[in-house]
């Protein structure tokens, strides 16, 4: 079966999405890229085959890089202990994985993270860092309140996994800035009360976040291609605000320590459902929860999972504001709960930026399963580059439902 794909001709002088793109050293195919959705195919923390063909698929359809998610840079880092962790013993396996891929002309993405208060303590068998301490609805445990030696060691971790992603022949890492992990839970000020240097104003609570970035580019250099997730939102009253986001963008920015960011919203914690669309799916949620899990959804999923779209896009207008205001070039990923997620990166204004743009533009959304259909193309739910004299589009296109 052929699907017919988006030309890769420029619509109004900006780059089709199957026009080849250079992401910092890395030269692409085209501009799209394979989100990092978990696989769920690591039960010993290690590749497997799965994860291969898992990935092996997206790339001979023809994407440009697929991101293999997630890497926890420390084994307390998992969300739960059937993730890969880095550490030399995952070498050999990941090594394979990029070769592989590599075979079909992608490239490779390795994401990089520490779960924070998102991982299972209980599963780990080690206890979950955050900001402030306290219960963990996660694992139904108490987190430990993170040290400043904690957090010292989270950066040398990160510059240590960057490090084997360079072994591994990855050609990018992503920096896990989302979502609040580690990183975001301290970006966040509702969950991150302290008083000391990495709590209060935004720029003590972007510190570990601009730390472990800086780390990353000094212990890889321009050998690879550097990107971060970065939350525009949490989603949460109290919660990191679409305005701090773009100040820690800048910093991001300024310190040349990424190459582009992954724009994305909500939070593990306090409201996963925030890039979805309609109500909280606490009945099927609570028959796919084992024991207590199974207890807790059916008693507060309905408060947890907040509902937050009633339109056929997510985050319409955020992005078009880190368009007009960071010259860093930037891209979306459009997921849904049956693990298709794709992300399409676009282009900056900027002569600096090898992506040069003069005019707005909606770019395409690629979203499909790896595992069972081709692609289906659908409108996208963001605005690219927007200079000052060229005004965004009032509304976005309907997004093609998915079956």
């Amino acid at each position: 079966m052929t699907t017919e794909r988006t030309p890769s001709r420029s619509t109004g002088g900006v780059p089709g999405v199957f026009a080849p793109g250079r992401l910092g050293p890395v030269r692409l195919r085209n501009r799209v890229v394979k989100a990092a959705t978990f696989e769920g195919v690591t039960p010993d923390a290690l590749v497997t085959d799965e994860l291969i063909e898992y990935h092996l698929r997206p790339a001979r359809g023809g994407v440009a890089m697929t991101t293999v998610a997630y890497c926890a840079v420390a084994p307390e880092g998992r969300t739960q202990r059937a993730q890969l962790w880095m550490r030399p013993e995952a070498l050999p396996g990941l090594r394979r994985l990029t070769e592989a891929v590599h075979g079909t002309g992608a490239a490779v993405a390795l994401q990089l993270g520490h779960a924070g208060p998102v991982a299972d303590a209980r599963s780990n068998g080690l206890p979950a860092l955050s900001p402030m301490g306290g219960f963990n609805p996660v694992s139904l445990r108490r987190d430990r309140a993170a040290t400043a030696e904690d957090l010292e060691g989270v950066v040398r971790a990160h510059a240590s996994a960057a490090r084997l992603a360079v072994d591994a022949g990855a050609d990018a890492v992503e920096l896990h800035l989302g979502h609040n992990y580690l990183a975001s839970a301290f970006l966040s000020p509702r969950l991150n009360r302290r008083t000391d240097t990495y709590g209060g104003p935004l720029a003590n609570r972007a510190r570990l976040a601009l730390d472990l970035a800086r780390a990353v580019r000094d212990e890889v250099g321009d050998r690879i291609a550097i990107t971060a997730k970065l939350n525009m939102t949490d989603g949460v009253r109290g919660g990191l605000t679409v305005q701090d986001s773009l100040q820690v963008a800048r910093w991001l920015q300024e310190q040349q320590s990424v190459d582009a960011l992954t724009l994305t919203a909500g939070s593990s914690l306090l409201n996963p459902m925030y890039l979805f669309r309609g109500d909280a799916p606490s009945r099927s949620s609570r028959h796919s929860s084992p024991g207590r899990n199974a207890w807790a959804c059916a008693h507060s999923a309905a408060h947890s999972c907040v509902p937050i779209c009633t339109s056929p896009c997510t985050c319409w207008s955020a992005p078009g504001r880190f368009a007009r205001r960071s010259t860093c070039p930037w891209s979306c990923s459009a997921a849904s709960p049956t693990r298709r997620a794709w992300t399409v990166p676009w282009p900056r204004a900027s002569t600096s930026s090898p992506w040069p743009v003069p005019c707005c533009a909606n770019p395409t959304w690629c979203s499909a399963s790896p595992t069972t259909r081709p692609p289906t193309h659908a409108a996208s739910t963001a605005t690219a580059a927007c200079p000052p004299s060229t005004p965004a589009p009032t509304a976005p296109p309907a997004a093609e439902e998915e079956r």
